[in-house]
């Protein structure tokens, strides 16, 4: 059950960067999500998360998302936590590889979301 809740939710977020569905995409997102490790250094939060994926959108920079070795690591009534490997591909054709941990929360309304990304490594190919 653990693993389809995270495989649906994998799927409906590529779903929406390749609809480019802003609204659908932020829906899987936590209003207090926040994301660490970014080269930068900074924390990415919910506004941060969609400015980010507008300008994606609204420039034509990302053309989809895809997701590998998937590995669960919490399971607990309202968290699921894994760590898996995203790969960003642009529109001209660059891919971004990142490996991340996430934990979706199943918030008051029954939905899960992503509350939390901590990024481990990634690189440019």
């Amino acid at each position: 059950m653990s693993q389809e809740l995270i495989i649906n939710w994998l799927k409906k977020l590529r779903d929406t960067v390749e609809q480019r569905d802003l609204q659908a995409h932020m829906a899987l997102v936590s209003k207090k999500v926040q994301v660490y490790g970014l080269p930068s250094q900074q924390v990415i939060d919910y506004q941060g998360w969609k400015n980010r994926r507008r300008n994606e959108f609204d420039k034509n920079l990302l053309s989809r998302l895809s997701h590998s070795n998937l590995n669960i690591k919490t399971i607990t009534l309202r968290r699921l936590g894994f760590r898996v490997t995203e790969t960003m591909l642009a529109t001209n054709g660059k891919q971004l590889i990142i490996e991340k941990d996430i934990m979706l929360e199943e918030e008051e309304d029954g939905q899960w979301r992503v509350v939390e990304e901590i990024i481990h490594n990634w690189k440019a190919a």
